[in-house]
C-alpha cells in the first residue's frame, strides 16, 4: 500500500509543485478516467518549509510568509484531494537567541498556520545565514511519513555559511536518495554564490526554483494606477494596473514583453515590500 501511495504521489508532483509556484500552464486532460464506481486514492503529500527568519528578512517577511501558505493551500486544494501534512523549519545563525526550530508535519493546519504566522525576522548579523543547519533539520529531524511524496521549499535571501561540521554535498545527495524534492525561493538581496546554490538544490534534486517577485499597486497624481514589481534585485514599472494572470508570471518575461520597463532610481523605494 504504501508504495503504491508513493508511486502516484511522484506522478502528481510536478503537477501540483507547478501549481504551487503560481505556474499558468493549464493542466493537461486525463486521457482515462477511473470508474464511477471507485473512489479517487488521496495522495499522500509530506510539504515541508524551510525559512529563513534573519532580519534582513524583515522588510519581507510578511509577505513570504503569505506566499507560502499560499502554497500550502494551493497543494490542499489538488484534484484528487491530497491527505496533506506540512512542517515547518526556521532558521537563522549560529549565535542568535533562537538559531533553529522545528514545528513537526501535522495535519492540523490551522496550528500550522498560526505557527508561520508567529514567525519573526531578527538575528543573523554577517550576509551568510546557516542554511546547511535548516536543510539537516527538515531531513533528518522532521517526521516525514514512509510512503508519502516529500516536498521541501527552501526560502531566504542569503547564501550559506560554511561550516566545518556541516557536509552540503552528502544533505543534497540525502535528499535524491530519499526523493525529497527540494524547491527554492529566492528573496531580494540574493548575492550570486547564494543565486547559485538555490538553483544547485533544486535541480540536484528535481524541484523548481522560484525567484520571488512582488506586485504593488500605486495611485498616480492624474488618478490612473500602474503596478510596480520586484524581483531579486531589480524593480520593473508598468504604465497600467496588471492582470491577476499577468502579476503570476515572472516579471523579467514581462519585460521582454514590453509590459514592464525598468524602473528609474527614484521609483526603486516605492516598490519596497510592505
Amino acid at each position: 500500500m504504501d508504495r503504491r501511495h508513493a508511486r502516484m504521489s511522484r506522478r502528481l508532483i510536478p503537477g501540483l509543485l507547478a501549481l504551487a509556484l503560481g505556474a499558468i500552464a493549464p493542466a493537461r486532460a486525463q486521457t482515462i478516467a477511473a470508474p464511477p464506481t471507485t473512489p479517487a486514492a488521496r495522495p499522500r503529500i509530506d510539504l515541508v518549509f524551510v525559512l529563513d527568519a534573519t532580519a534582513s528578512m524583515g522588510d519581507e517577511i510578511e509577505p513570504v510568509k503569505q506566499h507560502l501558505w499560499a502554497i500550502a493551500s494551493r497543494v490542499a486544494s489538488g484534484r484528487p484531494a491530497p491527505d496533506l501534512r506540512v512542517g515547518l523549519v526556521v532558521y537563522r545563525d549560529r549565535g542568535d537567541r533562537e538559531p533553529s526550530r522545528v514545528v513537526p508535519l501535522t495535519r492540523d493546519l490551522d496550528a500550522m498556520h498560526t505557527a508561520l504566522m508567529g514567525v519573526e525576522a531578527e538575528g543573523g548579523g554577517d550576509q551568510p545565514e546557516d542554511v546547511d543547519t535548516g536543510l539537516a533539520l527538515a531531513l533528518r529531524e522532521m517526521n516525514w511519513e514512509r510512503g508519502a511524496a516529500k516536498m521541501m521549499f527552501v526560502v531566504g535571501d542569503a547564501s550559506a555559511q560554511n561550516y566545518p561540521d556541516r557536509d552540503r554535498e552528502a544533505l543534497i545527495r540525502e535528499a535524491r536518495e530519499r526523493q525529497i524534492e527540494v524547491s527554492t525561493i529566492e528573496c531580494s538581496g540574493m548575492d550570486a554564490p547564494g543565486h547559485a546554490m538555490w538553483q544547485m538544490m533544486a535541480e540536484r534534486t528535481s524541484g523548481l526554483a522560484q525567484v520571488l517577485t512582488y506586485a504593488r499597486d500605486q495611485r498616480m497624481a492624474d488618478g490612473s494606477t500602474r503596478t510596480v514589481m520586484t524581483q531579486g534585485g531589480n524593480t520593473f514599472v508598468a504604465n497600467r494596473a496588471l492582470t491577476a494572470a499577468e502579476r503570476e508570471e515572472d516579471a523579467e518575461v514581462l519585460a521582454r514583453r514590453g509590459v514592464l520597463r525598468a524602473a528609474r532610481p527614484s521609483e526603486v523605494e516605492s516598490a519596497r515590500p510592505a
